[in-house]
């Protein structure tokens, strides 16, 4: 019985102590000096302190009640984690190279959306800034078309005033009037450059563009015009001059001064017979190309190129020889019906071919061309104001329009 609650005392005691409640001494399976003798002294430079020991945990099997208290006080143990390996049959290098393709494409496609956003917002900005320009454009080309549009009028009012005054005979004043409207025809290569900006709306820009070519056009036909009007100048002086030459001065003859001194008489053989020699059956028929004389008074010559006071002009004397001092009487005919009488001074009529044989071919040719440049010039003038009149109203309707959104200045 004693042996009994003697054995029974000693598990008990035993179980404490095992468990840690018996007090006094240290738990079995521990180092009693290795505390008190480590315990305050630091460990030596570059040497990592000892880490703390561990708790002995006791077996489960010998002592089940230790074992849960122990594990209770140091922790749960964490289970290491586990690898897992998949062989899906690609090498090493290619999983490598899919992740890294897969890491660009991922940082790459927000860069493109952002570019392919970035590029529409910059056309449609361009595009605003394009038409914005456009419109500032067309109020300097509406100003500079009306400016363009004046000069062309006031080279278009020069040459018909020319025309009803001269005939588009040369003329050194008229020239100088066309030489400062040709520096005023001028047009800037900024206009161009405008004309292009400019939108399309209506065919603007190419009715600008033709409309400016056509300026161009009519400014090198007058340059051409007035280099060559110094030359047509001095011949149409020297024609001019030839022409009074060819002119009856009024000491020669003061019914007819300032008239050709030429004129034309017709001939016909009159009808002889046997007897009838010396009546004219002799003279050719035809027209006779005669130099007019001194006036003829109350059938006599007059050489002082007027009749005495109270003498009455019967004709004017003429020559078919200028060789010859002597000169015929003849009658002067003015006027008549279909039946030209013959041996009659009949006057020659002003045209282009009398002024070629008696002012010379050069000079006359070259008052024809000088007439012909400024008479295309003139049509060419007048289809510009046309041109103008239809765009003016178009580049108004450009100007007037109101500005678009952008995002650039």
């Amino acid at each position: 019985m004693s042996d009994s609650k003697r054995t029974g005392n000693r598990d008990i005691s035993e179980l404490k102590q095992r468990l840690g409640l018996k007090k006094g001494g240290p738990a079995a399976g521990q180092n009693r000096g290795s505390s008190g003798q480590t315990a305050g002294i630091a460990p030596p430079p570059g040497l990592a302190p000892p880490s703390p020991p561990q708790p002995v945990i006791p077996n489960a099997a010998d002592d089940p009640f230790g074992a849960m208290n122990a594990m209770a006080a140091v922790g749960t143990v964490q289970r290491a984690p586990e690898i897992v390996i998949v062989n899906d049959g690609k090498p090493v290098e290619n999983v490598g190279s899919s992740s890294l393709n897969a890491r660009i494409a991922m940082m790459a496609i927000p860069g493109v959306l952002a570019l392919i956003v970035g590029i529409a917002i910059g056309k449609v900005g361009t595009g605003a800034s394009h038409y914005n320009e456009g419109l500032a454009g067309a109020k300097d080309l509406l100003e500079n078309e009306k400016s363009l549009k004046k000069t062309v009028a006031d080279l278009e009012r020069v040459l018909d005033e020319h025309k009803a005054k001269n005939n588009y005979k040369p003329d050194t004043g008229v020239d100088k009037e066309l030489t400062a409207i040709a520096a005023r025809l001028e047009v800037k290569p900024a206009a161009y450059a405008l004309a292009r900006n400019i939108t399309n709306e209506g065919d603007v820009a190419a009715q600008t563009l033709s409309f400016y070519g056509a300026l161009q056009e009519l400014k090198g036909m007058l340059d051409t015009h007035l280099k060559s009007a110094k030359s047509d100048d001095q011949a149409f002086v020297a024609a001019k001059k030839a022409g009074e030459d060819k002119q009856l001065k009024p000491g020669e003859n003061a019914y007819l001064a300032h008239n050709w001194r030429y004129a034309v008489v017709v001939t016909a053989p009159a009808t002889c017979g046997e007897g009838d020699k010396g009546k004219d059956c002799d003279l050719p028929f035809g027209a006779h190309f005669v130099e007019l004389g001194p006036p003829v008074c109350d059938g006599k010559v007059n050489p002082s190129g007027k009749c005495a006071e109270g003498a009455t002009l019967t004709g004017h004397a003429y020559r078919s020889d200028p060789g010859k001092e002597t000169f015929t009487p003849g009658e002067l005919q003015t006027q008549g019906n279909d039946q030209i009488p013959s041996k009659k001074l009949l006057p020659l009529i002003d045209n282009g071919v009398i002024r070629s044989v008696l002012q010379g071919n050069e000079q006359t040719a070259s008052e024809m061309l000088y007439g012909k440049r400024l008479r295309t010039i003139s049509e060419r003038a007048k289809k510009l104001i046309q041109d103008a009149n239809k765009l003016e109203p178009l580049l108004q309707t450009q100007a007037n329009k109101g500005t678009r959104f952008t995002f650039f200045m």
